[in-house]
């Protein structure tokens, strides 16, 4: 009797053993998982702030190169363009060492920071692009976009 007491307990035990440590196993890949998974989405969420930085950059570039020609007509229109993308392109920058800094434990709050500021950045990067396609239109067309607006 005593055998089939003692036999059942390290049944028992070893039953209890197995659980706890499949348990243990199943919470580890789950977090794993989680981990993973956030590394995923940081990386997804900065590579689409480095693409729109680097289409900051080059309608900066466009714009600094019809600066540099001396011919621009709609020098004060163009100036006030780069300025506005100059400052959107430090917003993305600002939220790509965010990333590049946080936690996993503060990537929520971060993740929505960044996906509202490029969002906004995206909404009024298109209307610069306009505005700069206008004013590089313009200037082609000679007219003088500085002179209509003193008027």
């Amino acid at each position: 009797m005593k055998t089939v007491i003692m036999s059942t307990a390290l049944l028992i035990t070893v039953a209890m053993t197995q659980c706890t440590n499949s348990s243990e196993n199943r919470v580890s890949d789950t977090q794993d998982e989680i981990v993973e998974e956030i590394k995923d989405e940081k990386a997804e969420v900065a590579q689409d702030l480095r693409k729109l930085r680097d289409d900051i950059n080059s309608q900066l570039d466009k714009v600094s190169k019809e600066l540099e020609k001396g011919e621009v007509d709609a020098r004060k229109d163009l100036d006030d363009l780069k300025e506005r993308l100059t400052q959107q392109r430090d917003k993305v920058e600002s939220e790509l060492d965010q990333i590049s800094n946080s936690s996993d434990e503060k990537w929520d709050d971060i993740q929505q920071s960044a996906r509202n500021t490029a969002a906004e950045i995206k909404l009024e990067f298109e209307k610069l692009g306009e505005r700069i396609d206008l004013s590089l239109r313009n200037d082609d067309d000679g007219d003088n976009l500085d002179r209509e607006n003193e008027k």
